[in-house]
């Protein structure tokens, strides 16, 4: 998978926050990142670099070679919750928090997914296959990748 693809199943499930909350994208820009992660397909990286430029900066931080998967891993795994915890309201800060889950249940294209012990939410798939029981990373809304 290009290191586009996988940064934007991350940053996209926060591009929300982007045009709801802080309005830095337009509703256009949100869907047509939609449509890159639903078909797997790179955009610009100078245009990720620009709308995403917070977690960007983050990921500089950890390597000069910042668009390696394994240091996008590193930072959506490890590091976001915390650079996250400053600028978000308490409510949508918990939904953008990226964790461990389990898809627990099956709904047409929806899964329900156990989150640590008392979280259940509703998600949306971003990898080929799922199935109940698999483990996976949740960021907002959306079971991203399988683990």
């Amino acid at each position: 998978m290009l290191p586009e693809v996988y940064f934007l199943r991350y940053a996209f499930t926060c591009a929300r926050v982007l045009v709801d909350y802080k309005k830095t994208i337009t509703e256009e820009e949100w869907k047509k990142m939609q449509e890159a992660v639903e078909n797997g397909a790179p955009m610009d990286r100078e245009y990720l670099e620009k709308v995403f430029s917070k977690p960007i900066g983050e990921l500089k931080k950890i390597s000069p070679d910042y668009w390696d998967i394994s240091v996008i891993r590193e930072y959506f795994w490890n590091r976001h919750e915390e650079a996250i915890t400053k600028t978000l309201p308490p409510m949508i800060k918990r939904l953008c928090v990226v964790r461990k889950g389990k898809l627990i249940a099956q709904f047409g294209d929806v899964f329900k997914a156990k989150i640590g012990e008392n979280d259940i939410r509703n998600v949306n798939t971003m990898y080929p296959g799922p199935k109940v029981g698999d483990t996976v990373m949740v960021h907002y809304g959306y079971a991203v990748e399988k683990v």
